[in-house]
């Protein structure tokens, strides 16, 4: 490739300087020039090369003659070059972790509100706990309770043996039995949409909703402590503000993100995509499309709770 061919990019510039130090070498060992002249020879061709490492200038030829051409030489072909070009170096725009998605409008073609929704692919989910970890950074839970779990089972027998692995979470049931058996109201079903969510300020923390949901979703912290016990590390200090001791909690679908227009933090993590959620109601949408052409099976169907988590096979 000739020089004027060569791209003007980094790996052509650090090309160039070690050029500049292999002429260096030779200078100093076989041409008789003094090693200082040498050295401010070096240094005004390596400052030169790197300041043209984006430019239009043949470096390369440059060099070659250079190299052969006495110190007074060299600075008087230095000095009557062109001036070095103006490059502005424009950094690339960083996308937030989680990418923003238009926000959901309550109508859905169909004249129906949002049923919120989530699919879980087996054949996809491997069991990784990604799901588990985000839930557990996104919604700040105290210990030993965890919104989002996997479990695993195996199957079959030798050779044939292979694991299973299950997320479970809450299902947002249409018909939520632990919503009329709270005596104070604070487990409801939201109006705009179904998800099923839990006042803190109206929790007594009675234990009725637990016993009533038949899915063993939700959960009682019982203190306030952290992972350390009464030191709490910052994020836990932080955290832990939104929860009171002693009330029931559990997962919401990250309901302050769907408000915002984002997917749960669960779905935005899983590597293989086996969690989808969208809108049930929306017979268009992602899940409606996977949970029509799939082999389906909703948890304890046979309860009558109708649950809006399906799990494909």
């Amino acid at each position: 490739m000739e020089p004027k061919d060569r791209p003007k990019d980094q790996k052509d510039t650090l090309q160039s300087l070690a050029t500049i130090r292999e002429h260096a070498r030779k200078l100093r060992e076989g041409s008789g020039i003094p090693v200082v002249e040498s050295c401010a020879r070096w240094c005004e061709c390596y400052t030169r090369i790197a300041q043209w490492s984006l430019g239009e200038t043949d470096r390369f030829d440059f060099l070659e003659e250079v190299a052969t051409e006495p110190v007074p030489k060299v600075k008087q072909r230095i000095a009557t070059l062109e001036p070095i070009p103006t490059i502005e170096r424009k950094e690339p725009a960083m996308e937030p972790v989680y990418a923003a998605k238009p926000k959901p409008v309550m109508s859905n073609g169909n004249g129906k509100k949002p049923r919120w929704g989530m699919a879980i692919d087996l054949k996809r989910c491997v069991g990784c706990q990604s799901c588990t970890l985000a839930c557990k950074m996104e919604n700040g839970t105290p210990p030993d309770v965890f919104w989002m779990r996997v479990m695993e089972k195996e199957e079959g027998k030798f050779p044939a043996a292979r694991t299973v692995f299950m997320p479970l979470r809450c299902n947002h049931c249409a018909e939520p039995p632990c919503v009329p058996v709270c005596p104070t109201g604070a487990s409801y079903v939201r109006d705009k949409d179904n998800l099923v969510l839990i006042d803190q300020n109206k929790c007594i923390g009675c234990r009725a909703c637990v016993v009533a949901c038949p899915y063993q979703v939700r959960f009682i912290a019982e203190s306030g402590r952290g992972y350390y016990g009464d030191r709490k590390t910052p994020y836990e200090a932080t955290s832990y503000q939104k929860w009171q001791p002693r009330t029931a909690m559990k997962c919401t679908f990250c309901v302050h993100r769907i408000d915002e227009g984002l997917q749960p933090a669960c779905v935005q993590t899983c590597p293989t995509r086996a969690l989808v959620f969208g809108d049930l109601n929306d017979t268009g949408s992602e899940i409606s499309q996977m949970v029509r052409s799939r082999v389906r099976a909703q948890p304890r169907a046979e309860l009558g709770t109708d649950p809006s988590l399906f799990y494909l096979s």
